[in-house]
């Protein structure tokens, strides 16, 4: 049987709809590996968490471990011993236990048909689990999707909704799907959501329909199919980044979906050039975009302004020195690991720390000893680990410089 027909959704083998430019390559995708390349890869045979429940331990790896999306999470034996639609049922009424579950059935009138739908609005035939399907739609399935969606459901809804937020939630008049947005986040585990009008007669009513619904309730705007045909126009295949889930490097350690209430360009993870990726939250709490600036003025002061040699040179009477003298640099150019570049066979030990590391991992200090004026010490390539400049600078704090002789120094709070 074929899970996802035409009617479905986009056809999975058919790229006539899209543009050329927007269609990954095959040769782009990453290959299905051996079991064994991918335990050597992720080191262990064992997932730590599971994706839908959460709960924590040695999960076996299996088809979910070649979803890179996934973060390295997987699918545990107690979720895979049920289906995708009673696992959203639980979030969706908050009963854990399945005599909870049969019990909320009974006692709402038109249950089963509002479960069938919001658990179809997360994932087609919601009685299999993606790695249940066919190999006839496993073999058509050429970008994995199939656990896409689950994945951003399981994630959407541990995030805290907010005004402005688009969601979707069943309409017990229309018995249907309604997508709509967050007018107001109230206590007790209340939203008051509201939504346009979706035909004439709605439209006769009013411009806007209202109601007060449980936070459980609320659903990622998107079904899967609608999901499927964004990320079809999508370059990459996937959804865009400012929507995706992400690993979150800060104290919440969590994957994440980083929205904010204004929308736009700020959606999505906040990338620190040295870091890595952090979620709206952590942004805040440790101050990421001030520890950001004072690494990078750390580094202008400090390390190489300018251009001193791509990858080194041989320098003749270098700061009046007879003979010649090896010198290196730094800079952006010097500094970044692209493919060719000559420093990355090049081993240097960090004069703090002692850890040894390319010339990519790490930076020279020039003349922090002066506090950003030149000296004796900026004639020598010292240099230090990426982890060493980052606990002396990338912190919260300011710059003074002095007023006698110019030089600025970093204080730290």
């Amino acid at each position: 049987m074929n899970i996802f027909g035409e009617n479905d959704f986009p056809p999975l083998r058919a790229t006539s709809e899209i543009s050329p430019e927007k269609v990954m390559k095959k040769d782009s995708v990453e290959p299905i590996v051996s079991k064994e390349e991918l335990v050597r890869r992720v080191g262990g045979n064992f997932h730590k968490e599971c994706f839908i429940c959460g709960s924590k331990g040695d999960i076996p790896r299996g088809e979910w471990s070649y979803q890179v999306f996934l973060h390295d999470k997987g699918l545990c034996k107690g979720c895979c011993s049920r289906t995708p639609r009673i696992e959203i049922l639980k979030r969706y009424i908050d009963e854990t236990k399945p005599e909870q579950c049969r019990q909320w059935m009974e006692s709402h009138g038109g249950s089963l048909d509002e479960l069938q739908t919001v658990s179809e609005w997360v994932i087609k035939y919601a009685h299999l689990w993606p790695h249940e399907h066919s190999d006839e739609v496993k073999e058509a399935d050429i970008y994995q999707e199939r656990w896409e969606s689950l994945h951003y459901w399981s994630v959407w809804v541990r995030e805290k909704r907010f005004r402005g937020e688009k969601v979707a939630w069943y309409s017990m008049r229309q018995n249907k799907m309604v997508i709509g947005t967050v007018n107001e986040v109230k206590g007790g585990g209340i939203c008051q959501v509201y939504r346009k009008p979706e035909t004439e007669e709605e439209k006769k009513l009013g411009n806007f329909f209202q109601k007060d619904i449980k936070t459980i309730r609320l659903m990622p705007p998107l079904s899967q199919e609608d999901a499927l045909k964004l990320m079809r126009s999508t370059p990459g295949m996937r959804r865009p980044k400012g929507v995706s889930p992400f690993k979150c490097c800060g104290p919440c350690d969590r994957v994440r979906i980083s929205l904010r209430a204004s929308g736009g360009p700020w959606d999505g993870p906040h990338e620190s050039p040295h870091i890595g990726n952090f979620c709206k939250d952590c942004v805040s709490e440790m101050q990421i975009s001030e520890r950001d600036r004072n690494l990078d003025l750390a580094l202008q002061y400090y390390s190489d302004r300018e251009h001193r040699g791509f990858g080194g040179v041989y320098v003749d009477n270098a700061y009046g020195r007879p003979g010649r003298t090896f010198r290196t640099c730094s800079c952006s150019s010097c500094s970044y690991p692209s493919e060719r570049n000559p420093h990355l066979k090049q081993v240097y030990v960090c004069e703090d720390c002692g850890e040894k590391g390319n010339g990519c991992e790490g930076w020279f200090d020039r003349t922090s000893p002066m506090g950003g004026l030149p000296c004796d010490w900026e004639k020598e390539d010292h240099w230090f680990c990426k982890k060493c400049w980052i606990g002396s600078y990338w912190l919260p704090g300011k710059w003074e410089e002095t007023t006698a002789d110019g030089s600025i120094w970093f204080k730290g709070r």
